[in-house]
């Protein structure tokens, strides 16, 4: 699908390589579809490198950024993805995070019909009651307490659908050059000072 790449002109727009994108990074999930960045270096990792999850033999506090697009919803277990990939982000350093989103690209139906490795779904629309199910998870009540029990402050949300056609029906319009994604740009703040 490409999806960080067919995202790369909206994030020039926006100013994410100046902003939150530079320095050392890792790509999890990156496959052959690699972040590219304007100032400094991304190295990849996918499944060849080991677990996404664990992030097992990268030491705390390495990336300047850590940027995953597309694979969060893989994960067996979301909290324990976010950990690591926060534990291996400065301290001050950028958690950029894009995932499909359960409205546009899942359809409201799960299991997912486009991708059946989809583990998880995410939404701005649709509470995790809403589906019933552990695996999914809504931005406010779902994904903004997780994020700030991992000491990162959101700096930035995104529904991200360029070129999406809301009256086209079921198909999967990421085939067709949409984008159909949920985007999360968070910092990871100072560790509380040892009273």
């Amino acid at each position: 699908m490409k999806e960080t790449h067919k995202s790369r002109p909206h994030r020039e727009r926006r100013g994410d390589f100046e902003k939150y994108l530079h320095g050392s990074g890792i790509d999890i999930g990156g496959g052959d579809d690699v972040l590219v960045v304007l100032n400094g270096t991304v190295r990849r990792w996918d499944l060849e490198d080991g677990d996404a999850q664990l992030m097992s033999g990268v030491p705390d506090e390495t990336y300047d950024f850590v940027y995953s697009s597309h694979c969060l919803e893989h994960m067996r277990d979301t909290e324990e993805s976010l950990r690591n990939w926060v534990r291996i982000c400065k301290t001050g350093g950028f958690l950029y995070v894009v995932v499909p989103d359960y409205v546009l690209y899942e359809k409201l139906t799960w299991p997912s019909r486009f991708n059946p490795d989809h583990k998880q779904s995410f939404s701005f629309l649709v509470t995790r009651q809403a589906v019933a199910r552990p695996n999914h998870f809504h931005v406010d009540a779902d994904l903004l307490p997780l994020f700030k029990r991992l000491g990162i402050e959101l700096l930035a949300f995104h529904v991200e659908d360029n070129r999406f056609n809301y009256n086209f029906g079921l198909a999967d319009q990421t085939q067709m050059g949409a984008l159909a994604q949920l985007c999360f740009i968070g910092r990871k703040a100072a560790a509380p000072a040892a009273t």
